[in-house]
């Protein structure tokens, strides 16, 4: 795969997992499992963004 269709796709996930990220500390009831995955999904996308990039 073209790192340029890798670097787009791994920045609509990161943008993804921000938001759902907001959407889950706007509850009242959060959730730390799924705020904990979404954290890694974050990382792990920025990690591969950085990797793509460099």
């Amino acid at each position: 795969m073209p790192d340029t269709i890798r670097l787009v796709l791994f920045i609509l996930i990161a943008i993804s997992a921000v938001f759902s990220l907001i959407k889950e500390f706007k509850k009242t009831e959060k959730k730390a499992l799924w705020i904990s995955i979404e954290f890694l999904v974050l990382f792990w996308a920025i990690w591969v963004i950085a990797n793509i990039i460099i």
